[in-house]
């Protein structure tokens, strides 16, 4: 295209492209970063290009420039930004040996002939190309432009106030950081071959620039089946070569050493040996030789090189923990000749402190572990999660300034045990802060990466862990309770262009926060047809409830979303929220399909809820097809494919969609009663619903069904007129207050709901009464019992006990008691239920309760008696190999008791005790009290750092299952609430 003179411009303002003509986009060809700046500076192009259909010349001849003009390149490896410094025009000094930061400065007159430019300077090329794209999000292109086909707006000009052009960067704030695609098949691989025809340099492009997008600068590859320095599609090392273009740090994973991929030692080791195995011990001199080929091989290029071993695909070394400890000192001493050999020894290296590696790097009694071995001082020790999203070794006050310095492995995707989750996000944000906080505040600020699985669809927690990682004063260690404002800014920056209202985007961010926390409390995978009560507080009726709106909700926003933003839309937040929430219906539709077929009293209603299941199942299959086929012309063919229901193993093998029966309906008509609260049904005599208060205000149900194949006509009446029902006609509980009468009646084919309230204006007092239902030639009385409890001079802020039970979110205290080393903050949003509340800082521990922080509640419970308090914490570890997550308990000034949250037998990652944390999503403990009837006040001590207290439970008969306990007890009214 012919470019002519751009007109006079109004002052203030700086025309990238205007009336047709685009800035020129000058780069250095004698640079030394010239050939991944030729590469970013196209990319821009082509951002400039998405959104005016006009692609800027990129030159590199000055003389070729326009009057307008963008120029970018790093300090000392461009011309004109280097003459630009040493005359003033532009302030050097500020980036002047800093890492990977930038500056942008609109100019007037730089040069001859150019009236108008951008200067993008780097201190370094990773800070040029985020400068770059910096200005490409100014422009109103979303980081996820190709992978979430994050369309930007249209327009004809872009012109950009001066003011917004005055941009420098911070240095990032952790050294190291980037994500691991793993777990990349069926999803990620089937989607590559099919569009790629591999994992090759066509694929990672797209790969890099995200990274870049993001700020990161280091990855580890896909290494299932791929081998990244060979899988190049011109030729081999084509994946290296770009990746140090672009400025990327590759690495390879906790079990790749030296380079190596994990799948290469099968490919290649007849090159090395006639044995295949696997083993230090028995094939050093072959092992050693592939090794030193690797480092050969990509010695050229930026890397952070693994060290140490692990065994083959990712399994345990075997031997005792006194072997592995010498034999990795042999290996590592090794690495480290190879290494020094080839001049690599100042390169920079890392021992990935990963499962059964921990237990090598604590060493026993007898032998001291790797932690004291010092040549691994300049090596950054990785620890690792527990693969479930809980740090489980930090370092010690002692260990933190270590040369090296620290690095932590992360997950958002696992394969493995107890389950595998590798579909959508289970990972909620505020999760992500309080750990990696807790992380950076034990000294673990050097390296930060974060295993993705398929990429997508992670896009909105890799955004912030990206964005937690480059700016930690920002969402870090100021990011308390800012992840809803996260959420809400991460929405505008994707679909903020198209959508102006601020109530339909913080909607957005709202289905975005709601399908991750539901995921978050019990993953997909793992979620059965008996994980929520039928019986208990209407807690499975809830769930299908949340589901439901969340479908809705997501489902509304769809609608609203203009067509050329409706596939960005689908994968960033429909297809996960809707997907996840389907799951969630289908197995609480066949947890009510079995409660109804099998059974002594089994009912037709179980058919309906079996059509239910198989609509689920059905609308399953079809979201994930529109996904592979459907979505941006079938553009992630293949990327929705991993299994995500029923698991019956660790993995997907054996998993299925719930099976279903159908009754047969028995000629006539049989009446079947079920009430809440109890698991059979009654077809004659007398049942009872749990007690109503005046100051929950219960909504209790009943359901009414049918046995036989012909409807009956029935009738509901009450013998009080304080007992209002009214039938139900959606699978969702109302909202509000029940309106009706004392009476009810229908006709009964399978089945109807009947809700019953209490109208507490026409009591003075408590009361019982009877619900008589008849039909079908049966008849069965319901005794309904309303409890008036006088709460009149009990304090503000009291908990009431009803049914036996208190039930306390953590969040309601009546006071906070800090100490000078530390005080307990609510973590809004983070848990099962309400908020969680934790100590901070996160780094102290108190041995006496007398010497710690509390949390104080007032209780106020109806009996004498022994009662039994339930706390219900994060699944967090244990910080330390030697420390434990210890609080303790006092009633009215008592002596404290003592507890921990962690069973005896826990160990992270191996111990069943720790499964069950990570599944449900909870740790359970109990401490046993004796109270007198009347007001209590319970006083709640952290001891142990990593404490998250999330619920209290106070119960003095045993608590029936559910799984996200009693809901919380009515408390008293407080003038100033906390």
């Amino acid at each position: 295209m012919e470019h002519r003179t751009h007109e006079q411009t109004s002052k203030g303002i700086f025309p990238l492209v205007q009336k047709g003509l685009a800035a020129r986009i000058y780069i250095d060809p004698e640079g030394r970063d010239y050939d991944g700046m030729s590469l970013v500076a196209a990319s821009f192009a082509g951002d400039v290009e998405l959104i005016t259909g006009i692609r800027p010349v990129i030159v590199t001849d000055a003389k070729e420039l326009s009057k307008i003009a963008v120029i970018a390149g790093s300090l000392g490896n461009n011309r004109l930004i280097d003459a630009l410094a040493a005359e003033g025009r532009i302030d050097a000094a500020a980036i002047q040996g800093k890492r990977e930061t930038y500056m942008i400065r609109p100019l007037e007159h730089p040069f001859e002939g150019v009236e108008q430019a951008i200067v993008i300077a780097g201190s370094d090329k990773r800070g040029t190309f985020y400068g770059i794209y910096h200005l490409s999000e100014m422009i109103g292109v979303s980081p996820w432009v190709y992978w979430g086909d994050v369309v930007p707006k249209k327009r004809r000009d872009i012109l950009l106030p001066m003011e917004q052009l005055q941009v420098t960067s911070k240095e990032p704030s952790i050294r190291y950081r980037g994500f691991f695609i793993n777990d990349e098949w069926p999803s990620f691989g089937t989607w590559t071959n099919n569009r790629f025809g591999g994992f090759n340099e066509d694929m990672y492009r797209y790969v890099f620039e995200l990274l870049l997008r993001l700020k990161g600068n280091y990855l580890w590859p896909a290494m299932w089946s791929a081998v990244f320095s060979e899988d190049g599609k011109r030729h081999p090392l084509a994946n290296a070569e770009l990746a140090h273009a672009y400025g990327i740090i590759m690495g390879t994973s906790h079990h790749e050493p030296m380079f190596r991929a994990g799948e290469e030692w099968g490919k290649v080791y007849r090159q090395y040996t006639d044995r295949y195995d696997w083993d230090f011990g028995k094939n050093r001199e072959a092992i050693t030789r592939f090794w030193e080929d690797g480092v050969k091989r990509n010695r050229e290029f930026e890397s952070i090189i693994t060290l140490g071993m692990r065994g083959e695909r990712d399994s345990a070394l075997g031997g005792t923990v006194e072997e592995n400890i010498e034999r990795l000192k042999d290996i590592i001493l090794t690495q480290k000749e190879i290494l020094r050999k080839h001049g690599l020894q100042d390169a920079p290296q890392t021992l990935v402190i990963y499962k059964e590696v921990e237990k090598f790097w604590h060493g026993t009694e007898d032998v001291p572990g790797l932690k004291d071995w010092d040549v691994l001082d300049d090596v950054i020790i990785m620890l690792s999660d527990d693969n479930f999203g809980n740090v489980r070794t930090l370092p010690r006050a002692e260990d933190r300034d270590r040369p090296a310095g620290w690095g932590l492995y992360y997950h958002f995707d696992y394969h493995g045990g107890p389950v595998s989750y590798e579909w959508v996000n289970t990972i909620p944000l505020q999760k992500i802060w309080e750990q990696m906080t807790m992380a950076y505040d034990y000294g673990i600020r050097e390296l930060w990466i974060v295993n993705v699985g398929d990429l997508k669809p992670m896009e909105l927690p890799l955004s912030y862990f990206m964005d937690l990682a480059y700016d930690y004063d920002t969402w870090g260690a100021q990011g308390l309770n800012r992840t809803k404002e996260y959420t809400r800014r991460w929405c505008r920056q994707q679909f903020g262009h198209a959508v102006e209202d601020q109530e339909t985007l913080d909607g957005i961010a709202k289905v975005l926060t709601g399908y991750t926390r539901m995921n978050g409390n019990r993953k997909p995978e793992v979620t059965y047809p008996d994980t929520y009560s039928l019986h208990v507080d209407r807690e499975a009726e809830r769930e299908l409830a949340r589901a439901i709106q969340l479908e809705r909700e997501a489902e509304q926003h769809y609608q609203r979303m203009p067509v050329s933003l409706r596939d960005a839309y689908y994968q960033l937040v429909y297809y996960p929220a809707v997907a996840s929430a389907n799951v969630k219906k289908m197995q609480i539709y066949a947890a009510y399909n079995r409660k109804y077929a099998h059974r002594e009293l089994p009912s037709t209603l179980a058919n309906r809820y079996a059509g239910y299941v198989e609509q689920a199942i059905a609308r399953d299959i079809e979201l994930q097809d529109e996904y592979n086929y459907l979505l941006s012309n079938g553009k992630w063919r293949g990327m929705m494919s991993s299994p995500h229901v029923g698991y019956v193993r660790w993995n997907a093998e054996g998993w299925s969609y719930p099976q279903v029966s159908r009754v047969q309906p028995k000629p006539g008509s049989r009446m079947i009663v079920d009430v809440q609260g109890q698991e059979e049904g009654f077809a004659e005599g007398t049942a009872a619903l749990p007690a109503f208060t005046n100051l929950m205000k219960e909504v209790r149900t009943l359901t009414v069904s049918n046995e036989g194949a012909d409807p009956f006509p029935c009738t509901i009446e009450a013998d009080v007129d304080w007992l209002v029902i009214a039938e139900q006609t959606e699978p969702i509980p109302r909202e509000g207050s029940l309106s009706g009468s004392n009476k009810w009646q229908g006709t009964v084919h399978d089945g109807i709901m009947i809700e019953a309230a209490v109208d507490w204006d026409r009591l003075t007092e408590s009361a019982e009464g009877t619900l008589t239902i008849k039909g079908a030639g049966q008849q069965v009385e319901v005794r309904v019992q309303a409890e008036l409890i006088d709460v009149h001079g009990i304090p503000e802020g009291t908990f009431i006990e009803t049914g036996g039970i208190v039930s306390i979110e953590a969040e309601h205290t009546v006071r906070r008691a800090a100490v000078p080393q530390a005080e307990w903050k609510v973590i809004e949003g983070y848990g099962r239920t309400l908020s969680s509340l934790k100590m901070f800082p996160t780094t102290v521990s108190f041995p006496r309760p007398e010497e710690a922080p509390y949390l104080e509640y007032r209780i106020w419970v109806k009996e004498d008696g022994d009662y039994t308090l339930t706390a219900y914490t994060a699944p967090t570890n244990n910080l330390f190999a030697d420390s434990r997550l210890r609080y303790a308990v006092s009633f009215d000034g008592e002596e404290p008791v003592m507890a921990d949250t962690l069973p005896e037998d826990f160990v992270a990652g191996e111990s069943s005790s720790w499964g069950r944390g990570v599944l449900e999503n909870i740790h359970l403990s109990t401490t046993a009290h004796r109270l007198s009837a009347g007001l209590h006040t319970l006083r709640f001590y952290g001891l142990d750092a990593g404490l998250v207290l999330q619920k209290l439970v106070l119960s003095k008969v045993p608590l029936p299952y559910s799984y996200y306990g009693p809901v919380e007890s009515y408390r008293i009214p407080c003038s100033n609430p906390r």
